[in-house]
């Protein structure tokens, strides 16, 4: 019975450790990204929801239409953004990196207060 029980737990010990060690596998780093788009009407943003997703490593889309942004959520390994600006290009669209907040209006050092 003692023996059952010690073949039980260290089968259960293994298991854990094998299926921690998988879900650290597939953990995949995310990155974001933000684009200034020229989208300027409902069917550009639904252009761009129909093909951005599909490009490779792709999590999530998200299209802005007043500030004309497109944020683009990816797996690091599987894509870049210069590869994403191309393929929002290749749509028809103008696609620039947005870097860092712009800074807002009568503050230069854009503490926001």
């Amino acid at each position: 019975m003692k023996r059952n029980q010690i073949i039980t737990v260290t089968l259960l010990l293994l298991f854990s450790s094998v299926a921690l060690s998988a879900q650290e596998k597939n953990k995949k780093e995310i990155s974001t990204v933000k684009f200034e788009t020229s989208i300027d009407c409902e069917n550009c943003v639904n252009t761009i929801m129909k093909n951005i997703p599909f490009e490779k490593g792709v999590k999530d889309v998200k299209c802005d239409l007043t500030t004309k942004e497109v944020t683009v959520q990816y797996q690091n390994d599987k894509n870049k953004p210069e590869q994403l600006k191309r393929a929002i290009e290749k749509l028809g669209f103008t696609a620039k990196e947005v870097t860092a907040r712009k800074k807002e209006e009568g503050d230069p050092q854009g503490n926001g207060q």
